[in-house]
């Protein structure tokens, strides 16, 4: 990843919120209007801010979001959340080796489309995340603490899971995350809809509809997505681990670690360590999904970049809690 790719990127998505430049067509013709989603029509008069919330949630549960939309959401943002979570980590070689380690396993994805991309972040927590559309990021203390290739594999798998099964999309279309958006946010969800009943064209996700959703995903991508969606994240490791030959019998040895570094009062959640139902209770049940597991999986083609990663982030024997 060298600067003249991200300066290039920059550039690509200055104005990409605008409807026009998203290039994508929607399901929004098949809502014949707000009346059609809410007894009532529009919302009018003192019940307004509940009004916009329920048919905000309705525009979400009803919509659908096509994959360049999805594609457009994660270049949108993608750049931002790196800047929030600490920037790029300023070292070429660790960039091209997590890039080359991460590249047999987003060869397996079948979302083609995508554009694929993975970042090495300046960022000591233990964490990583994903983005719709394939933005991958790796936080340099969560390499610090990957004993071996497959438990790095092991969570780039999960964020991988998360970008190919859509989960950014699922969480942003749940009633909850919709009516825990601001007023104004809600407003312009349902106007949109309107607009486009109206006769407008373009795409749902328009400039205004993306900064409605912003803060939320950073949340989400940081703090961990809902129980069901992490659970198929886990499991998407072991088909992952499958195609690509890796050891399947380690895919959950990093959970372990993160029990390790999380006090175990901690509130905090992050996409691979969570409270509720609690990261022993994914540990069991990936477990059970490896066991269950009879498939051959072909002969390895080894762990490009690995080496290289660990002369940067030699591994710690000592825990530090990731508070």
């Amino acid at each position: 990843m060298d600067d003249h790719h991200h300066l290039d990127r920059r550039a690509l998505l200055t104005g990409v919120g605008a409807a026009g430049a998203l290039g994508a067509t929607h399901a929004l013709a098949q809502i014949p209007s707000l009346g059609g989603l809410i007894p009532g029509g529009a919302p009018a008069g003192v019940g307004k801010a509940l009004d916009y919330a329920t048919q905000a949630a309705n525009v979400m549960a009803s919509i659908k979001i096509s994959e360049p939309e999805e594609i457009a959401m994660g270049n949108t943002y993608y750049d931002n959340f790196i800047d929030q979570s600490g920037g790029y980590y300023n070292d070429r070689v660790a960039q091209d080796a997590l890039r080359r380690f991460a590249e047999p396993l987003i060869a397996t994805t079948s979302r083609t489309a995508f554009q694929w991309d993975v970042a090495l972040l300046d960022n000591e927590t233990v964490n990583a995340w994903a983005l719709p559309g394939g933005k991958l990021a790796v936080h340099k203390g969560l390499i610090r603490y990957a004993a071996t290739p497959e438990e790095l594999a092991a969570v780039l798998s999960h964020e991988i899971g998360h970008a190919e099964l859509s989960h950014g999309i699922a969480q942003i279309k749940d009633k909850k995350t919709v009516q825990g958006l601001g007023g104004v946010a809600k407003q312009a969800i349902v106007d949109r809809v309107g607009q486009s009943s109206a006769g407008s064209t373009g795409a749902f996700l328009t400039r205004e509809v993306l900064s409605a959703f912003e803060g939320p995903i950073y949340d989400m991508i940081t703090s961990g997505y809902s129980q069901n969606l992490e659970y198929a994240a886990d499991g998407h490791i072991v088909g992952l681990f499958d195609k690509v030959g890796f050891d399947r019998t380690r895919a959950t040895t990093f959970y372990g670690t993160m029990l390790r570094l999380v006090p175990p009062e901690t509130k905090a959640t992050t996409s691979l360590y969570a409270t509720h139902p609690g990261t022993k209770d994914r540990i069991a049940r990936l477990q059970k999904l490896v066991a269950a597991d009879k498939l051959k999986p072909p002969e390895s083609a080894g762990h490009p970049g690995w080496e290289e990663l660990k002369l940067a982030f030699p591994t710690r024997t000592r825990f530090r809690l990731n508070t």
